[in-house]
């Protein structure tokens, strides 16, 4: 038992220096990756880069051991449902940290995620979408003074809006 205990923690650390986060001797955590600490949107291209390799790392080691990554993502979900089924595969006993599975449910909300604009907060917005707050804060103040949006054309509308990103998440905007 002490041996499994000595490698699980030997992975936590391997995980958190992977993350930049420095641990002192005491166990306290030095810092906070930018991955973990800034909205999607807010990511520099490098950093987004960098979030996706180690997050993608991560899935291979705390989800693929049980799950084959076509399975996983399937189907897309709402940022709460990633949340969700996150939370059941860590009580069910995957083998992760809370930074583990913080990673990788924001990985599997940005990447394979799904967002109802017509009714989606902005943070459920900037994590599905990638946008920055400020952008995601100005789509739903949009839609608040003229009403739903009907489809892709009707979101670009909203001032400072990045057409190409919203073309590349096609895939995850819902109009219902």
């Amino acid at each position: 038992m002490t041996d499994n205990w000595a490698m699980r923690l030997t992975a936590a650390g391997v995980c958190l220096l992977a993350f930049g986060i420095g641990v002192s001797a005491s166990g306290a955590q030095k810092a906070v990756p930018p991955a973990l600490s800034k909205n999607v949107g807010e990511l520099t291209p490098q950093e987004e880069e960098e979030f996706v390799k180690v997050a993608e790392t991560t899935i291979e080691r705390v989800c693929i051991l049980c799950h084959p990554f076509e399975n996983i993502v399937k189907t897309r979900r709402t940022d709460r449902e990633w949340s969700d089924q996150v939370i059941n595969m860590a009580q069910r006993g995957a083998p992760g940290t809370e930074t583990d599975f913080t990673l990788v449910k924001k990985y599997l909300a940005r990447y394979y995620g799904v967002v109802r604009v017509n009714s989606a907060t902005a943070e459920e917005l900037s994590a599905v979408l990638g946008l920055s707050s400020k952008t995601a804060a100005a789509l739903v103040e949009y839609r608040k003074v003229n009403g739903k949006f009907t489809d892709l054309a009707s979101l670009t509308k909203v001032e400072g809006i990045d057409k190409a990103k919203l073309e590349e998440n096609a895939d995850a905007l819902r109009f219902d």
